[in-house]
């Protein structure tokens, strides 16, 4: 059985969007890869959600869902200090319902495929490169030893 992630206890709240709709939450607790949130309804066993608290942004799938708990896996590692430590405190203070706090940029799961996709194109195009460097390479080589051959037999035909 896998071992299970250390959690970091917590009670902070936060506002999650599920489709075009947000509500509020409170993280219970966090860990490098999820998080478990209380809320009124929770979202259905594999929805995918967006976790704001302050600028924080944590894009994640539902794992786990029962009577008023949810458990998400996140899409990236959590920087679980800037949700529970430090950074939290410096960011603007808000309180649950405050539509401002969103007007930071989001970074959505379109936003997230999109970037994912751009990293596959570099990869890819690398790697053709790659090939043509060592496909030029190897013609290199044949034209070489070619005219090796060929100035080897105009040289001893010379002589």
């Amino acid at each position: 059985m896998k071992e299970r992630e250390p959690r970091i206890s917590t009670s902070v709240p936060a506002r999650v969007r599920l489709g075009d709709g947000w509500f509020d939450v409170t993280i219970m607790n966090v860990s490098l890869h999820g998080m478990m949130l209380r809320v009124a309804n929770p979202p259905r066993r594999g929805s995918y959600i967006e976790v704001r608290r302050a600028s924080q942004v944590v894009i994640g799938r539902v794992v786990w869902s029962k009577s008023g708990q949810c458990g998400i896996r996140a899409q990236d590692m959590i920087d679980t200090m800037a949700l529970t430590g430090a950074s939290a405190i410096a960011a603007p203070k808000w309180t649950p319902g405050d539509p401002d706090r969103r007007a930071a940029e989001r970074r959505t799961i379109e936003h997230s495929s999109a970037r994912s996709q751009k990293i596959a194109r570099q990869l890819q195009f690398m790697v053709v490169v790659a090939f043509l460097v060592l496909a030029a390479g190897m013609i290199l080589q044949l034209l070489k030893a070619t005219f090796e051959a060929a100035l080897s037999q105009v040289t001893q035909a010379l002589l």
